[in-house]
């Protein structure tokens, strides 16, 4: 069964007080369906991954691309600051 580590920062991190996730899945997922596990999971994300982006190896993905586990995953958020 696949396993995901998500990264999280800032406020997506702090929404569910832990810098990461760990997600199981029954197949490997694309960028899209891993989000819609994390939102399964920590519905308190829902509003992070809404506005926020997927980041696999330091890129960002679209919805489609399929995601390896072994790949380094963090969900970008928006952030702000002066």
């Amino acid at each position: 069964m696949p396993q995901y580590t998500i990264l999280l920062f800032g406020p997506a991190a702090a929404a569910i007080t832990m810098d990461r996730v760990v997600i199981q899945s029954a197949e490997l997922c694309s960028a899209d369906q891993l989000k819609v596990l994390m939102i399964q999971q920590f519905p308190a994300l829902d509003v992070y991954l809404d506005a926020g982006r997927l980041a696999v190896n330091q890129s960002f993905v679209i919805g489609e691309t399929i995601i390896s586990t072994s790949d380094e995953t963090a969900l970008i958020t928006m952030v702000s600051g002066g």
